[in-house]
């Protein structure tokens, strides 16, 4: 089926569009799922593994990294060859990584097969956004990305309640076991239901070059940025400068980069909608993983009643991601994002307030408002970034707009290592500890409200340009 058979199939059959949006919302629930499931079990890996809470904090920081050094090369390989096939490789790597991870009998062998996880992640979600962009080119693109983003929050809601439940009566190692049927149900169903390919017209080459300067980039910042203020830090950082600039350079030298950073820039739906997705995601995933050891260690709290806690947060964003979704395609999408930030700020000044004894009302209002901000910024700001982009490109921006949500993440896991490097150390979290995890909690959130502060700012002007632009 050639790329225009393929997208007339779509356009005229509301069936496979339907089936189309199945088999990526699989994949998108996937990635958050094994994310939601791990924070809950660490530290019952940490226990069985003997990890100390640097070693802790590893656990989801490998598998960013990971991701976030394959996105990019993903999807401007789905772009080349095929975002279908894309997917389907991602799903074995995925599935590979999961068994292994499983069956990990010492920490350092657990981390190898998380970034195993993660690479496969990104082959199967930057290229999944890509498809449903595609499938749904011609009409209710905001409502199906609305979906995906659904899909998203319904594994970050289902994580912790069912780590938490597996973690308390089968072990940690089941829950990366439990991923094992999701995966397999979904590579099925790409086969049997995802018709037809998707990929550029004119023939392309991979830039590996650009793809090793950005890994080595990324690699570089985060060592740099979880070592401060040590002599490794101090290395590390200006490494990584520069080999930021020998990729800038390198993807303006070639005719073929990796991205092309002009394009990207000059587009100001993708440019600032990038801005505010990087700000977004610095506050709050370093938080998500806190509020987790907060509400094991500080309050006492089993995992799987820590889980029935965090699910508030994203049962809210799965709730509100399809309806902010329709309200995108009618009305300007970043306006919508930007009062999302906003109520975001809003659970961090609630966050502030806590202490060792506050009441659990308090920590659900904070949750609360976090997944109603996050609900209303995350499909208004995809949607707004990819109603513009060309069919051709469809696979690299998507893989753009996941990566500045990778890197926001990275960043503020990045900070949560650091504070917890300084404040904890090489030691096991006990009782001693817990002043100083909620200490990490308190500056944490001091960041990430200023951040959220800065991403409503961004989503703004984007609002502005936009109303100058139709002027």
């Amino acid at each position: 089926m050639t790329p225009q058979a393929t997208r007339e199939y779509y356009r005229d059959d509301a069936t496979a569009r339907f089936s189309a949006l199945i088999v990526v919302c699989i994949g998108s629930f996937l990635t958050p799922l094994s994310l939601s499931a791990a924070l809950v079990a660490i530290p019952a890996i940490a226990a069985d593994l003997q990890a100390d809470a640097v070693y802790v904090s590893w656990i989801p920081a490998v598998f960013l990294i990971s991701n976030l050094v394959t996105l990019l090369p993903a999807g401007r390989a789905a772009d080349i060859y095929g975002r279908k096939k894309i997917y389907l490789i991602g799903n074995v790597v995925f599935l590979i990584g999961s068994v292994c991870a499983g069956l990990s009998n010492s920490i350092e062998t657990l981390l190898v097969f998380r970034v195993v996880q993660g690479v496969g992640a990104a082959m199967f979600f930057g290229s999944g956004m890509a498809i449903i962009s595609s499938v749904y080119q011609d009409g209710g693109r905001g409502a199906a990305l609305g979906w995906v983003v659904a899909s998203v929050y319904l594994g970050l809601s289902g994580g912790p309640v069912i780590g938490g439940y597996i973690t308390d009566h089968f072990g940690w190692h089941y829950v990366f076991f439990m991923l094992i049927p999701f995966v397999l149900l979904g590579m099925i169903l790409i086969v049997l239901k995802l018709k037809g390919e998707w990929l550029s017209h004119e023939p392309q080459k991979l830039d590996w070059a650009g793809a090793g300067l950005f890994s080595l980039w990324i690699v570089s910042l985060f060592i740099g940025l979880t070592n401060l203020p040590t002599l490794t830090s101090w290395i590390a950082l200006p490494v990584s400068a520069v080999l930021l600039y020998l990729f800038v350079t390198h993807c303006n030298r070639i005719p073929q980069p990796l991205i092309k950073l002009k394009v990207v820039w000059s587009n100001k739906n993708i440019s600032y909608a990038i801005i505010a997705s990087i700000f977004m995601y610095s506050s709050s995933y370093g938080l998500q993983f806190l509020m987790g050891l907060y509400l094991q260690y500080n309050r006492g709290l089993s995992p799987t009643e820590a889980g029935k806690m965090l699910l508030v947060q994203a049962l809210m964003m799965a709730i509100l991601a399809p309806i902010s979704g329709r309200l995108s395609d009618r009305y300007p999408p970043n306006s919508i994002a930007a009062v999302g930030c906003l109520l975001v700020a809003a659970s961090f000044v609630v966050v502030l307030q806590l202490d060792n004894e506050s009441s659990m009302n308090l920590v659900l209002l904070a949750l609360g408002l976090l997944g109603l901000g996050f609900g209303m910024f995350s499909t208004p700001n995809n949607n707004g970034a990819l109603s513009n982009v060309p069919e051709a490109s469809l696979g690299i921006a998507s893989a753009i707009m996941n990566l500045s949500r990778m890197i926001g993440q990275l960043l503020g896991t990045a900070l949560v290592t650091l504070l917890m490097s300084l404040y904890i150390g090489n030691n096991n979290i006990d009782a001693a500890h817990y002043d100083a995890l909620l200490s990490v909690l308190m500056w944490v959130t001091v960041v990430s409200l200023c951040c959220a502060l800065a991403a409503a700012y961004a989503s703004f002007a984007m609002s502005r340009f936009k109303a100058k632009a139709a002027a």
